[in-house]
């Protein structure tokens, strides 16, 4: 008997409970015929008015992306093309300005032409070039230093040295040394002097050409800009407008 009253309890609390269930169910879904609520419309609105006025973080990426493609009237701080790298030392310092890279560029181009611009060359190999040479002879290379864009290796009293020339704020010097110059030429210019230590350069091609020899006594005798000149002449004399 009181299993019987137990069984009947039980029923009635489960028919009760799913009773409960479905009545609450309807309250929590949503028909499938009933349209979406009116307040889903509002991000496209809301998009569509920030496409017609631009938020200020919008306005500053909208800048930075128009600066960011701006060409450069020229790219200094790299080669545009092979030619151009093939124009400049084989070494890999990064150029602090555009005018050190065309000061370095333009130095360079004229020592392509000096005939006594060795490139790429370690100290060692400097050194053993210049074992035979009188004292006071001297070359240019290419620094070993990342940081160096070139390096000048002479014979002195106690054979073959090698210092570093610095550039600094466009101003070439020797390493050591508190006396600066405009360019490279002028520099080596004032330590061939008569009191200073360097001579004759050390050029690659021997016997030099009689062009170039020629080339640096007009510029002796009449300086690196004299008038009536053919073009192609003057094109020459200012490949090379220096008479070391």
């Amino acid at each position: 008997m009181c299993r019987m009253v137990r069984d009947n309890f039980k029923r009635t609390v489960v028919q009760n409970q799913k009773e409960n269930h479905a009545a609450e169910t309807p309250s929590q879904s949503q028909p499938s015929g009933e349209p979406a609520a009116e307040p889903a419309a509002e991000p496209s609105e809301s998009v569509t008015a920030q496409s017609r006025e631009p938020t200020e973080r919008q306005l500053d990426l909208l800048h930075w992306h128009k600066l960011r493609f701006v060409a450069e009237p020229e790219a200094w701080n790299k080669p545009s093309s092979q030619a151009e790298a093939d124009c400049l030392p084989t070494h890999l310092r990064p150029f602090s300005s555009q005018e050190e890279y065309k000061l370095v560029k333009t130095t360079y181009n004229q020592l392509l032409h000096s005939g006594f611009y060795w490139g790429p060359m370690t100290m060692e190999e400097a050194h053993e070039a210049l074992a035979p040479t009188p004292l006071g002879t001297f070359l240019i290379r290419d620094s070993g230093q990342s940081d160096v864009f070139f390096t000048l290796s002479y014979q002195s009293d106690d054979g073959p040295t090698s210092v570093r020339v610095q550039l600094n704020n466009l101003l070439f010097g020797l390493h050591g040394s508190h006396r600066t110059f405009a360019s490279l030429f002028a520099l080596l210019t004032y330590y061939t002097g008569s009191s200073c230590k360097l001579r004759a350069p050390y050029r690659r091609q021997r016997p030099e050409r009689l062009k170039e020899m020629c080339r640096r006594a007009f510029i002796r005798t009449f300086g690196a800009e004299p008038v009536g000149l053919s073009p192609q002449i003057e094109d020459y004399v200012h490949k090379y407008p220096h008479s070391i």
